[in-house]
């Protein structure tokens, strides 16, 4: 087993466990050791891993982790990692030759540092190194060195070195950003959290993704940008159709460029878009391949967001309840255009549960935001 030092982000910590866990289930690494290490209140881990090319596919995934390095010291000053990178020169030997340049870099996690890093101690790394072919080079470095400072209420704890791999996948936020998104809702998620939740679904090349509630597709956009098959349900038709008011500030009415189909264009992944059905995701009637024969698994993911009734009430078809003060003439027919009635937060989820049941194969997961109100 190798070591390697991963630096997560600081934002979503209680969903590092399972993103992890979700990424090493995909690819089949072991991390059960790994696993266990997690808590809230550190940022950097040292964990072991069979081979590089494990950490190469974490990093290509995960959404929480920063960057990773491959270990080659940890203490907990200065003076001590100096002795111990010098007792490493079997380790990096391989890195000195005039092929490979070279840039040593200091990271702080857990203090706010602005200031540049003092030029001695990257000069007495640089001597603990001891590269006598290896080329500096700051701008564009073939190996990049680290140096992780680790803070607890600004007093150091810890120093860590290695090697830089690669960086995990936190600028799919900015690729995404709703900002610059063709077209966006009043509860469209946001991005980070949307490839948190592919993730943990171990959503892949090749699933087929169900969300019942799309609204503009927002989920679905990540689902389809690692490759999956996706398919989405709304019961709006002026959500799914990008007809009517702009959630967007200043703007008045959404155009006839805006739609579902052309944020997956704007991406370049309206290959995988199944299409948009409009639907109540309660008639789980929709689901069958012949009539009466019931419904089947189909689905490897279904992932979700469903309304809470804050700042989208939640539909389903059915009759509105009739006040007294109401005159309902004789000529009136229930059978006309489809009334929506209320659809109440244990009913919506009860439902979800109940359509996973039936459209999930098996090993298939279900992926849902649950609101949660403090007292």
């Amino acid at each position: 087993m190798r070591k390697f030092i991963f630096v997560f982000s600081q934002v979503h910590v209680d969903f590092r466990r399972a993103e992890m866990e979700s990424i090493c289930s995909l690819y089949k690494i072991p991390c059960d050791n790994n696993i266990s290490l997690f808590c809230s209140e550190r940022h950097v881990y040292v964990f072991e891993f069979p081979s590089l090319d494990d950490v190469i596919s974490i990093l290509s995934r995960s959404v929480l982790v920063k960057f990773a390095v491959e270990w080659i010291a940890n203490c907990n000053d200065y003076n001590e990692l100096y002795a111990n990178i010098g007792e490493k020169e079997q380790d990096i030997k391989n890195y000195d030759s005039t092929e490979q340049s070279f840039a040593i870099r200091i990271r702080s996690i857990g203090k706010k540092n602005n200031r540049i890093p003092p030029l001695p101690i990257i000069t007495d790394i640089g001597k603990a190194l001891n590269f006598r072919k290896s080329p500096v080079d700051l701008r564009n470095p073939c190996n990049i060195f680290y140096v992780i400072e680790e803070y607890d209420l600004n007093l150091l704890q810890r120093l860590y070195f290695g090697k830089l791999i690669g960086c995990g996948q936190g600028q799919l936020k900015n690729h995404y950003s709703l900002a610059e998104r063709c077209y966006i809702g009043n509860t469209t998620i946001d991005p980070e959290l949307s490839f948190l939740q592919a993730n943990i679904a171990k959503v892949d090349v090749g699933s087929l993704v169900l969300d019942p509630f799309c609204g503009t597709g927002g989920l679905l956009i990540a689902a389809a940008h690692f490759g999956a098959a996706v398919l989405g349900t709304e019961i709006n038709y002026q959500i799914a159709r990008a007809i009517g008011k702009s959630s967007r500030a200043g703007i008045e009415c959404n155009t006839a460029k805006e739609s579902v189909a052309a944020n997956f264009q704007q991406y370049g992944t309206e290959v995988y878009f199944m299409g948009l059905v409009i639907a109540d995701a309660s008639q789980h009637q929709l689901w069958h391949p012949g009539t009466h024969c019931g419904t089947f698994p189909v689905f490897d993911a279904i992932i979700t967001d469903p309304p809470y009734g804050i700042r989208e009430k939640g539909q389903k078809v059915g009759i509105k309840g009739k006040k007294e003060s109401w005159i309902v003439k004789d000529a009136q027919h229930t059978n006309h255009y489809p009334e929506k009635a209320k659809y109440s937060i244990s009913s919506t989820f009860l439902d979800l549960i109940d359509l996973a049941s039936k459209l999930l194969v098996v090993g298939g997961r279900l992926l849902f935001w649950f609101p949660v109100f403090d007292d």
